[in-house]
């Protein structure tokens, strides 16, 4: 069985969320025996630092139409990419980008795409374990057929524990020619200078309705303070307009995977 997952970047910086479904994709090799994982990314620099872990190959796809995402571009190179190596499953991060192009790429090829995953199982075959009803529930989904794509949730594995090994890099060409891009993106979204970026704090202070009252707030600043963590809320906090909506985590919010969480 061949594994593909595709690395995320931005300026040459990978997605840790796709660090960690890279990680999914060498659990489920090592419990499949013959199975190898092959990372495939659209830069170079981001091809180098992965040349560090234990996969089969690192495929490397550049072009000026996909320096800057895309998703009509972005579909197109990676249907290229299955149509020559032709790939059992296809491996992401569930990111805001895999949320907008992944699906597009489902369609194109025909396959199926079980999204959102927190972990799987490896019996006789291997079977996907999604949360439901907002996380009050998983669910064990399998599929029938021979080729399809899944997506692994934030914060389901440890990106610091990847395998370490040796990776060499295949550069390879797609064509994009025949792509008439109907897309105008504006200016990339920049998050406010005093906003934080809670999927990469290693330790949170959250708060909710038991808080109680604005005023209360200062204690747990204080204690994130303290400890070198970030300040977070569920959603009636944001809503009372408490804290800013960046703060808010969970099913409205952010995705978080914190080593502490208070």
């Amino acid at each position: 069985m061949k594994l593909f997952v595709f690395i995320q970047h931005d300026k040459d910086k990978i997605n840790p969320v796709s660090l960690e479904a890279l990680k999914g994709a060498q659990d489920i090799a090592e419990k499949s025996s013959g199975t190898t994982v092959t990372a495939v990314t659209f830069s170079s620099s981001a091809g180098n630092k992965l040349s560090k872990y234990d996969l089969k190959e690192i495929l490397v796809i550049e072009d000026k139409k996909i320096e800057v995402y895309n998703p009509l571009y972005y579909v197109k190179a990676m249907e290229d990419v299955v149509s020559v190596e032709s790939p059992d499953i296809l491996v992401f991060g569930h990111s805001y980008e895999a949320r907008d192009w992944v699906p597009r790429l489902s369609a194109r090829l025909d396959i199926p795409f079980v999204s959102d995953c927190i972990s799987f199982k490896m019996d006789s075959k291997l079977t996907l374990v999604r949360s439901v009803y907002q996380g009050k529930l998983n669910s064990d989904i399998s599929v029938s057929c021979e080729k399809f794509i899944l997506s692994f949730q934030s914060g389901a594995f440890r990106a610091d524990t990847l395998k370490i090994g040796s990776a060499s890099i295949r550069n390879i060409s797609v064509d994009l020619s025949s792509i008439n891009d109907s897309i105008q993106p504006d200016k990339k979204f920049q998050e406010s200078e005093k906003s934080i970026d809670l999927t990469q704090a290693e330790i949170i202070v959250a708060v909710g309705r038991g808080i109680g009252k604005e005023e209360n707030l200062s204690i747990a600043r204080d204690l994130a303070a303290s400890i070198g963590g970030e300040l977070a809320s569920s959603r009636p906090v944001v809503d009372s307009g408490w804290l800013e909506p960046y703060h808010q985590v969970g099913s409205s919010g952010q995705t978080v995977s914190p080593k502490l969480y208070l």
